[in-house]
């Protein structure tokens, strides 16, 4: 596996060539179709996956047999530390949302990466860290606001993480279908999808196939609100 392609991850890019090498020697690459699982919930857990193209999502099934999308992971983005880690099960399934090309490397190769880089130990405690608190901040979403709230408290994740302002007022972001979103924030997509539209029916954003353009106004209104 050539060098260059670990520069291309942010995990990586405090490393000089030799070091790159190694990893790359003991590292492999893999493709996913979309909807396949690339691990389940409470599976023994022996690789490290970090995403090259491609999305995921992270999800759990609720008590009632409802799927929780706990996050969506894209390119550059890694998943499947946590086992590693701890030596405990999988704390959550990872299912591909389109064609998926990761690289994955091995526990104890993964360990030995670790225990000689600590540029890369504290990345990945930092994201785990992240992560953590992505998902009390969600809990508390659930817990203490209404279902607009929640979508509200969504778009601003959404054009944080990853929207690309536009000189026309707007903030571009490409969005989850209405069910993941659903599935995400708590409620059901028909609830989502009514809120979508009179969200438009207020020029507050636009939808145009898969990407959404959230006025830079309302992601202003929505943080005062929430």
């Amino acid at each position: 596996m050539q060098v260059s392609l670990f520069r291309r991850f942010d995990l990586f890019n405090e490393l000089d060539d030799r070091e790159l090498a190694s990893i790359a020697a003991v590292a492999k690459t893999r493709r996913y179709a979309k909807d396949d699982v690339i691990f389940h919930e409470s599976e023994s857990g022996d690789v490290f996956c970090l995403i090259r193209e491609g999305k995921v999502k992270v999800t759990m099934i609720s008590p009632e047999g409802k799927e929780i999308i706990l996050s969506m992971l894209g390119p550059g983005d890694f998943f499947g530390e946590m086992a590693l880690l701890d030596d405990q099960p999988r704390s959550a399934t990872v299912v591909a949302v389109e064609p998926l090309d990761v690289v994955t490397i091995w526990r104890s190769d993964f360990l030995s990466i670790l225990q000689e880089n600590f540029s890369i130990t504290r990345k990945v405690l930092a994201e785990i860290s992240r992560r953590l608190r992505k998902m009390s901040t969600r809990a508390e979403s659930l817990a203490t606001m209404d279902v607009y709230g929640r979508l509200a408290r969504f778009f601003l994740d959404l054009a944080k993480e990853s929207g690309k302002p536009l000189e026309n007022g707007y903030v571009a972001v490409t969005r989850p279908t209405h069910q993941a979103i659903a599935n995400m924030i708590g409620t059901s997509r028909e609830t989502v999808s009514r809120l979508i539209h009179d969200l438009m029916r207020q020029d507050l954003l636009l939808s145009e196939g898969k990407t959404i353009y959230l006025r830079k106004s309302a992601l202003d209104q929505f943080r005062a609100e929430v």
